[in-house]
C-alpha cells in the first residue's frame, strides 16, 4: 500500500504520459492500419472451404499422414522449422521484410522444401529473391483451355492427368549460381498453343503475339534444400480439385519426391494475408501481427520514437496555452483549510493550517458562506410576514428551489422584490 502514493506521485507523472500517449498512438495510427473490412475468409487458406481456399489439399495432406500447421501471427515459427519440413507459401497482401526473407532462405538452405505458388505481388517479390523472374502478362491459350482462355490446361509430369492453372504467368528468366541450380525434370510448361496477352486485350492478336511452349513452373535445388515455384497461386484451390484436375496430385508427388521424409511436417504461411477483423484469425492477424511486422521495420521504429517524444514534450505546452481559466471561486475552494479537507489529506492526522490557508479561508467565509446564509435569512424572514394564500402554487414552488439553492445577489434582489409585490395584494381592495 505504501507503494501507491509513490508510483502516483508528480516525479513519475512524466512517464504515465508517455504511456497514455503510446496507447493513444497505437489507437490512432496503428490500428486503423490492421483493421480490414471485408468479411470473407482470404484465398489459398486451409481454413477457407469455399471454391478459392485450400481445405481439400489439407484434408489430403492429413490423410496421407502429413501434420500440418500454419501461421497466423507472424513468419517466426518458420525460424524453428525441422529441417525436413515443407513450407507453402501462396499468395498474399503483405510484402515480406528482409528479416523474414532471410528467415525463409534459411530454411531452404538448411534442407526444407519451399513451394511458392506465386502470381500476386507479395509471392512474386519473394520469387524474385530466389531468382525467379515471372512475367506481367498473363499467358492464354488457343487450344486446350477449360471454359475461357485464360484457364489453361496442360499435361502432368508424373501422370496421364490433366493439370489446370488460372492466370498463369511466364517464368521469363530463373538464375542459377553456386548455391542454386535448376532441374530440368521438375519444368512445367504449357503446350505450344499459348501465348502471352502483351497488351492485356484478353485477345489474341496474331501478328504480334507468337505462341510457344511457356514455362510456368520449375524445381530448384537450393543449398541443401529444394524450391518449388509454380505461377499460378490458385494451382491448389478446392475448385479445380472437385472439377478432377490433377494439380494435388503433382504437388504430392514433388513433396515425396523433393523432400527427406523425416518429420512429415507442412506449414502454410498465411500471416501475410488480410483476415477480416471479427473472426479469431483476424483479431491475432490483424491487430498484434501487423504491430510484429511493423516492428520489423527501422523507418516506422524511428517515427514511432519520433512521435512519442514530439507528443511528450507539445501536450504538456498545449495544456498550459489552452487551459481555462481558474475562477475565483474555484481558487479559493481548492485551497481554503477545512475540516473535510484535512481529514481527506492527511488520511486523519490533524495538520495545522498555513498562513495563507487561514487567509483564504477568511475571505471563503466572508464573501461566500455568510453571504449565502444571510440572503436565505432574509428571505424567509421577509415570507414570514405574508399570508400562505397569497402566493400562487408556481411562486410557492419557486421559493421552496430558492431557500435550498445558492444564490448570487441579483438572485436575491429580484426575489426580495417579488415577496413585496406579493405583499401588497388585496391591502387596497
Amino acid at each position: 500500500m505504501k507503494s501507491a502514493p509513490i508510483l502516483f506521485s508528480k516525479k513519475y507523472s512524466p512517464l504515465f504520459q508517455m504511456l497514455i500517449q503510446t496507447l493513444v498512438i497505437f489507437l490512432i495510427i496503428i490500428l486503423p492500419l490492421s483493421i480490414n473490412v471485408t468479411s470473407a475468409q482470404p484465398p489459398y487458406s486451409i481454413s477457407n472451404t469455399g471454391s478459392g481456399g485450400m481445405s481439400y489439399f489439407n484434408s489430403l495432406l492429413l490423410e496421407s499422414g502429413y501434420n500440418t500447421t500454419r501461421t497466423i501471427l507472424s513468419t517466426d515459427p518458420i525460424i524453428k522449422l525441422l529441417e525436413s519440413s515443407t513450407l507453402i507459401i501462396a499468395g498474399g497482401s503483405k510484402n515480406y521484410q528482409d528479416s523474414e526473407t532471410l528467415a525463409i532462405d534459411s530454411f531452404v538452405l538448411q534442407g526444407g522444401l519451399l513451394v511458392i505458388l506465386a502470381g500476386s505481388g507479395p509471392t512474386n517479390l519473394l520469387a524474385k529473391h530466389f531468382g525467379v523472374f515471372l512475367s506481367t502478362s498473363t499467358i492464354l491459350e488457343t487450344t486446350y483451355y477449360y471454359k475461357t482462355p485464360e484457364i489453361i490446361m496442360l499435361n502432368s509430369t508424373n501422370s496421364n492427368t490433366s493439370l489446370c492453372m488460372i492466370e498463369a504467368r511466364e517464368l521469363s528468366y530463373i538464375a542459377e549460381s553456386s548455391i542454386q541450380t535448376e532441374l530440368t525434370a521438375g519444368i512445367l510448361s504449357t503446350h505450344s498453343t499459348a501465348f502471352l496477352d502483351e497488351n492485356q486485350d484478353g485477345i489474341w492478336d496474331v501478328d504480334s503475339e507468337d505462341t510457344s511452349s511457356l514455362q510456368v513452373g520449375t524445381v530448384l535445388k537450393r543449398g541443401h534444400g529444394f524450391i518449388v515455384v509454380i505461377s499460378s497461386p490458385s494451382f491448389l484451390t478446392n475448385d479445380l480439385y472437385s472439377k478432377g484436375f490433377g494439380n494435388i496430385n503433382l504437388a504430392l508427388y514433388m513433396m515425396e519426391h523433393y523432400s527427406s521424409g523425416e518429420e512429415r511436417l507442412v506449414c502454410f504461411e498465411e500471416s501475410h494475408k488480410r483476415w477480416p477483423f471479427s473472426t479469431t484469425e483476424g483479431m491475432i492477424n490483424q491487430s498484434y501481427g501487423t504491430i510484429v511486422l511493423l516492428s520489423k521495420t527501422q523507418l516506422f521504429i524511428f517515427l514511432l520514437v519520433m512521435i512519442v517524444l514530439i507528443l511528450y514534450y507539445v501536450t504538456p505546452r498545449f495544456r498550459e496555452r489552452f487551459k481555462p481559466k481558474e475562477t475565483y471561486k474555484k481558487f479559493l475552494s481548492d485551497r481554503i483549510w477545512s475540516r473535510e479537507r484535512e481529514l481527506y489529506d492527511t488520511f486523519g492526522s490533524p495538520i495545522k493550517p498555513t498562513i495563507e490557508e487561514q487567509f483564504l479561508s477568511n475571505l471563503y467565509f466572508q464573501y461566500e458562506l455568510y453571504p449565502q446564509k444571510a440572503y436565505h435569512y432574509y428571505l424567509m424572514k421577509k415570507a414570514s410576514y405574508i399570508h400562505l394564500e397569497k402566493f400562487t402554487d408556481e411562486e410557492k414552488e419557486l421559493f421552496e428551489i430558492a431557500f435550498t439553492r445558492k444564490i448570487d445577489s441579483k438572485t436575491f434582489l429580484s426575489l426580495f422584490k417579488m415577496l413585496e409585490e406579493i405583499q401588497k395584494r388585496g391591502r387596497f381592495k
